[in-house]
């Protein structure tokens, strides 16, 4: 997502503002004088889980002071109450399988359950093909060598499931393969490599599977909800409609009928646009809003952005990326964006054009900012904290701190800067004054990593995120910080900037 216009209100006063026009509900108190508003909280393990909405997050039980009701009396850590979503998050990191998804990801297929741990023919092949928790070569190469379909399918079957879990979709779809070979109709396995395809961003061979299954099982509403993801993150809105509206007919579902509604939607605009596309992208544009020379540009400025990335990051995404150009009713009414945003990355990037005659600077930093969340999402399998994910598109714009760099720093100093943990989710769920102090903050925090680690180590930070570690985790493997001290060095390394 782009970052916010600058407001009228000074940085300093939008820090201390921050977290604190949000709607009543269950709130964390933070010992910086902060707070922020949940769904619900628990303490585990030393760390407060908190959910807003469907998704949770995770901070520091040494930052939480306590939490209690916006005006009311405080609660015990443990007994924070469940109350109904307070602000629209659109992370989504730990949704339901229902819960429909708007934010910087693709509509993103559930993952089933496996194999039960106590079931004795599970237990057993278990023990055969893992050495550890991790999958043995050699033991699912004596298993094939038994020319048993059914246990060499059920084995590649279970290690296909043991790499979804750890992270790498690239291995299980593998297996997966390796087992449809052995017993090719299997609508189980089939979704389940439907499921890994879709995870490396392969869509079309994602709906490939999923028709497979359906002709197997052509009455299964879960089948038909996931051909309907396929077909939406694949650019077939109207196919993605049938097959919903399929799935309708066959079990009322609540998820289901929201991601039809918003295809729906977007189909009423795809059906007036027109489509261009060049090596890397594919341009939904309508006629009479953009100029044949709009049009070039901003294709021309897309392939470029595209080029400078894939230098920088040593990186590309595997499939063609879609930019959708809208009125700004349309860009309003179809995502639900917060007013300060420029553009919305939900895994097709949706840009407001209205007025817009000629490239512009603006635009052409709006572009890069939203094609590198798309380099980013590929790269970290989604699941880049958005901290890392807008401090490192800012950085590609090109941004820089150094204009707010000595006023930042004393908050960090003073400890008053909102904390890294809490900056994990979407920023849509902020005010304008709240987005300006995380987008900044963003910034800060990674070009202090590319200054003192180099972009090479925060790129390992993106992969072993990709690959299930935790973010505060992957910090620490590159660094050695928490997000404490990371925070602190932070604020040291903009004192330095502010005085240059």
């Amino acid at each position: 997502m782009g970052a916010p216009a600058k407001g009228k209100c000074s940085f300093v006063a939008c820090i201390i503002l921050a977290f604190t026009a949000l709607a009543s509900a269950d709130t964390l108190y933070l010992k910086n004088g902060m707070f922020i508003i949940v769904t619900r909280a628990t303490e585990k393990e030393g760390q407060i889980e908190y959910w807003v909405g469907s998704t949770k997050y995770t901070i520091s039980k040494t930052l939480v002071t306590r939490i209690g009701p916006d005006s009311g009396p405080s609660k015990n850590l443990n007994s924070a109450r469940h109350a109904g979503p307070a602000i629209q998050d659109l992370s989504q990191r730990d949704s339901a399988p229902t819960t429909p998804n708007t934010g910087h990801d693709k509509l993103r297929m559930p993952v089933p359950g496996g194999p039960k741990q106590n079931e004795p023919y599970w237990t057993a092949l278990r023990s055969r093909i893992l050495q550890g928790d991790r999958v043995n070569e050699m033991k699912l190469a004596e298993i094939e060598l038994d020319q048993d379909a059914r246990t060499t399918s059920n084995a590649y079957f279970l290690a296909g499931v043991t790499e979804m879990q750890a992270g790498d979709s690239g291995k299980a779809g593998a297996y997966f393969e390796n087992g449809l070979r052995a017993t090719p109709e299997q609508p189980n396995l089939l979704e389940w490599h439907a499921i890994a395809l879709s995870a490396q961003g392969r869509y079309d061979d994602a709906v490939h599977e999923l028709e497979h299954a359906i002709n197997l099982t052509p009455d299964s509403a879960h089948l038909q909800q996931l051909l309907g993801l396929a077909q939406y993150n694949a650019d077939h809105t109207g196919e993605a409609v049938s097959a919903w509206k399929r799935a309708l007919e066959l079990a009322p579902d609540p998820g289901t009928g929201a991601w039809l509604r918003k295809a729906e939607r977007e189909l009423e605009v795809e059906e007036r646009s027109r489509r261009k596309q060049s090596a890397h992208f594919i341009l939904h544009y309508q006629g009479d809003i953009t100029s044949p020379n709009l049009q070039e540009e901003l294709l021309a400025t897309l392939d470029d952005g595209y080029r400078d990335l894939a230098s920088q990051l040593g990186y590309e995404p595997s499939e063609k990326i879609i930019v959708i150009l809208y009125t700004q009713k349309e860009f309003v009414d179809i995502t639900e964006a917060p007013s300060w945003a420029g553009a919305i990355n939900d895994g097709k990037l949706r840009i407001p054009i209205g007025g817009v005659t000629a490239m512009n600077l603006q635009l052409e930093r709006i572009l890069k900012h939203e094609v590198t969340h798309s380099f980013l999402r590929s790269l970290a399998g989604g699941r880049c904290p958005t901290w890392l994910n807008e401090g490192i598109a800012e950085l590609m714009e090109p941004r820089t701190s150094t204009s707010y760099a000595s006023r930042l720093s004393a908050l960090f100093q003073e400890r008053k800067a909102i904390p890294f943990s809490a900056l994990e989710g979407s920023y849509t769920r902020f005010s304008d004054r709240q987005a300006q102090v995380a987008y900044a903050e963003s910034l800060s925090g990674v070009e202090y990593l590319r200054d003192r680690y180099g972009m090479g180590e925060v790129l390992r930070m993106l992969r072993n995120i990709g690959s299930g570690a935790e973010p505060e985790i992957a910090l620490r493997q590159s660094t050695g910080m928490d997000y404490s001290v990371f925070a602190q060095r932070v604020g040291e390394y903009l004192a330095k900037v502010g005085e240059n």
